[in-house]
């Protein structure tokens, strides 16, 4: 449904791994033009677990809802597995999906995906997703239809996403790169932020703390 805001349920890193994320980010549009780089305060380093649009009227059941999850969740390890650049730009950090990962991401589609509203424009790299779902394979589809995301099960791969290249499938040689395994961390903060162009968060709306660690 066009004209509403788009939400992104989002875990946030902590205080290093957001530097590493902002260096990195400066650094690639040193390396090659850029769509964006991630800034302290504005656009914010983030893993998403779930997209969708949310009416104003409904904005406070999803920071609740959101709250409710965030307060019944340990805090997520993750370490670092790999650097990749896809075909539509994106320079991501994909982190090893955990049991614990996944399990957030399936407690947040129960608790946000009854207050969405229909489904959203675009997906982050712009393509018009009542269009996409017609072409996108079964699971992507399925997922599409039932939630309104399309990276969720089989699909859903824990990732920051660094920078989006201009050149279109620009590859980032490996040996230019910090290890992988630098960007580990333990999540803490479960957040809901505005989402705008190129899958970015631009706005944090509401936070929550997760718990320790059982």
């Amino acid at each position: 449904m066009s004209g509403l805001p788009v939400y992104d349920a989002v875990l946030l890193p902590g205080a290093d791994v957001e530097e590493r994320s902002t260096r990195l980010s400066a650094w690639c549009a040193q390396f090659a033009p850029v769509e964006f780089t991630l800034r302290t305060g504005a656009l914010y380093p983030h893993i998403s677990l779930y997209m969708a649009n949310f009416e104003s009227a409904r904005l406070g059941e999803a920071c609740a809802a959101l709250r409710r999850v965030g307060a019944a969740t340990p805090e997520i390890p993750l370490e670092g597995g790999h650097f990749a650049a896809n075909d539509q730009g994106m320079f991501e950090l994909f982190y090893r999906k955990t049991a614990a990962v996944t399990r957030l991401q399936d407690h947040l589609l129960a608790a946000l995906g009854p207050l969405r509203t229909g489904l959203r424009e675009r997906d982050p790299v712009g393509r018009v997703l009542a269009d996409h779902r017609l072409v996108a394979p079964p699971e992507a589809r399925a997922n599409l239809d039932r939630h309104g995301y399309d990276e969720i099960g089989g699909l859903f791969r824990p990732h920051i996403t660094v920078t989006r290249f201009r050149e279109r499938g620009r590859e980032v040689p490996a040996d230019l790169l910090p290890p992988p395994g630098s960007f580990d961390d333990v999540f803490r903060t479960l957040a809901l932020c505005v989402m705008g162009e190129h899958g970015t968060c631009t706005e944090i709306v509401e936070t929550v703390e997760l718990g320790p660690a059982a």
